[in-house]
């Protein structure tokens, strides 16, 4: 770890890959990454060498970092969401160098003056083919009060007007990271109520996506209902049944097909071929064997029964 001849303030570490062999920068670099902000594998291109600094300030509930570095790129496969875990949310800030997201649902290019949120626990690539000078701001799930499931990436403007919820979440971020002293908590406060602010603020494409997302992870759950939906993505439930009622569906319509569709999942799943019918229902969220039953047909055209013989049969 390199502090290049400073004493940094309570809260803050600094580590460089400058002095180190060059067999151990990236290994260094991703340890360090796993340490302190999100666990990551790096690489580059040819014999070119990592030469990449990183300035950390970890707060209470919060951490954020400052991040320079040549041309690079990361990713963050499951392997890495599990071993590393960064249970939240994470908003990304590009100072200096576009650089590509790769996500699931396709490709973000991010510019000098775009932010991007996305949900750390879901798998990921960036490119940074020059290098990029970034900040950093890292949130937990459980403090921001219900706006804690991002389905895709969320790409928002921070070098326009300085009254935008992305300019003050640069400024915040970039002032705390000067190493100032500031009143920590009052910080904390302001940055985690403006990354709320850019999470809720997105299109009603944006919160259906996040409610569908929720749903998918949740459709167990028998007590899974708009409520708390709605509490989990922040919104209220006259705004939750507005934005499910302008896809064409309700959400108790949203629930139910998630249901079904995981029930023909497990149906289709040779090795749980021997568990009764009934298992699949309760697994699936349904408290009822004959309304599962009755669903499942209407949906799919034929009984679970005879579904799992032929999703079983199929080669």
């Amino acid at each position: 770890m390199s502090h290049s001849g400073t004493t940094l303030p309570a809260g803050f570490t600094r580590f460089s890959t400058d002095g180190l062999p060059s067999g151990r920068r990236i290994p260094q670099w991703e340890r360090h990454n796993a340490r302190a902000l999100v666990g990551l594998a790096a690489a580059t291109d040819g014999a070119a060498g990592l030469r990449a600094t990183e300035l950390n300030l970890s707060l209470p509930r919060l951490g954020l970092a400052r991040v320079t570095g040549t041309a690079h790129r990361v990713s963050r496969d499951e392997a890495q969401v599990a071993a590393h875990p960064a249970g939240g949310i994470v908003a990304y800030l590009a100072v200096r160098g576009a650089g590509r997201f790769m996500h699931r649902g396709g490709t973000e290019t991010v510019a000098p003056g775009q932010g991007l949120l996305i949900d750390a626990d879901q798998p990921f690539e960036r490119d940074f083919a020059e290098g990029l000078t970034e900040l950093a701001v890292k949130v937990p799930r459980g403090v921001l009060a219900g706006a804690a499931y991002l389905a895709q990436p969320r790409l928002f403007e921070f070098g326009g007007s300085a009254d935008a919820p992305g300019a003050r979440l640069a400024a915040a971020a970039g002032s705390a990271l000067s190493g100032r002293p500031a009143p920590w908590d009052a910080l904390e406060d302001t940055l985690i109520g403006l990354v709320t602010e850019l999470l809720t603020d997105g299109p009603a494409a944006g919160h259906l996506e996040a409610a569908e997302a929720f749903i998918r992870t949740h459709y167990r759950r028998r007590e899974l209902s708009v409520p708390g939906i709605a509490t989990a993505i922040g919104l209220s439930e006259r705004q939750l049944s507005r934005v499910f009622a302008a896809s064409g569906r309700s959400v108790p319509q949203a629930i139910l097909a998630a249901r079904l569709e995981g029930a023909r999942r497990l149906l289709g799943t040779a090795a749980l071929g021997h568990l009764p019918i009934s298992d699949i229902a309760s697994r699936c969220g349904f408290s009822s064997q004959a309304q599962f039953a009755r669903s499942y047909r209407d949906l799919f055209g034929v009984p679970p029964l005879r579904h799992r013989r032929e999703l079983l049969a199929t080669p």
